[in-house]
């Protein structure tokens, strides 16, 4: 008996995926647990740098960054501050280092890093956030999803843990279950921006407008003119096919 791959099987493989991801920060968060009280934690107490160049110098992983971005004033020796660590690939050999951001507020280059999405809304929320896709100037300089989730100590925001996962690794292996599918199949986030698609006329940071994407992600089941969707649990993203079930709709028809 021959099995149709069907939109269904692609929510689950990214629900899978972020299922993974969502576990390897729950470790950080683990490595993370430091009394807040007095004396307050240094820089030398996060001891979060092994586990982050184990995710990146395992070539089995798509972790292209991984760390900590602290809460201001939650560290005794540095108001702001970012535990972070990228890899890049030189020579076919992995190089892991350390991000050097600016974290002196005082500075010409300081950013504060609390306006960013993938801090401010595990802030705001109390819940884990996906950023993305986007450009990671800061990281990466490619698309880039940022998965962040808040780090809570003693009952307190101390900041967030989080990985960046390049849209290239995802979309290669994403698209290897996509195109089993018979009919177009899109994955975008809850602002409507494509982050992968069967279809090349759909590219990644394409907007697709007039879509149904709260309603869809709160699970209601909603009729749209020309897409179809298939919410990936535990995730802000929503697979669409065209709702005639076949053929695909094309960015002029937005």
């Amino acid at each position: 008996m021959t099995t149709t791959t069907t939109d269904t099987d692609v929510a689950r493989w990214v629900s899978d995926f972020g299922r993974w991801v969502f576990g390897q920060l729950d470790d950080l968060a683990g490595l993370l647990d430091v009394p807040l009280s007095a004396p307050a934690p240094r820089r030398a107490d996060l001891d979060i740098e092994q586990r982050c160049h184990d995710l990146l110098a395992d070539p089995q992983t798509p972790v292209a960054g991984a760390g900590a971005v602290l809460a201001p004033n939650v560290l005794a020796d540095a108001p702001y501050w970012l535990e972070w660590w990228t890899v890049e690939s030189r020579g076919g050999a992995a190089v892991i280092t350390k991000l050097a951001a600016e974290t002196d507020p005082r500075a010409v280059g300081f950013r504060d890093y609390t306006e960013l999405p993938w801090y401010a809304k595990p802030f705001a929320s109390g819940t884990r956030h996906v950023t993305g896709p986007y450009v990671d100037y800061l990281c990466t300089d490619q698309y880039t999803l940022t998965f962040t989730q808040p780090l809570v100590v003693e009952g307190s925001f101390a900041g967030v843990v989080g990985v960046d996962v390049l849209v290239a690794w995802f979309e290669e292996h994403l698209l290897d279950v996509m195109e089993a599918v018979e009919r177009t199949c899109v994955l975008v986030n809850a602002a409507g921006r494509v982050v992968t698609s069967s279809d090349p006329t759909w590219v990644t940071g394409d907007l697709i407008r007039g879509l149904a994407i709260e309603d869809w992600l709160s699970g209601e089941p909603v009729a749209h003119s020309q897409w179809s969707a298939t919410r990936c649990q535990g995730l802000p993203f929503v697979v669409l096919s065209p709702a005639d079930d076949h053929g695909s709709v094309s960015p002029g028809a937005q």
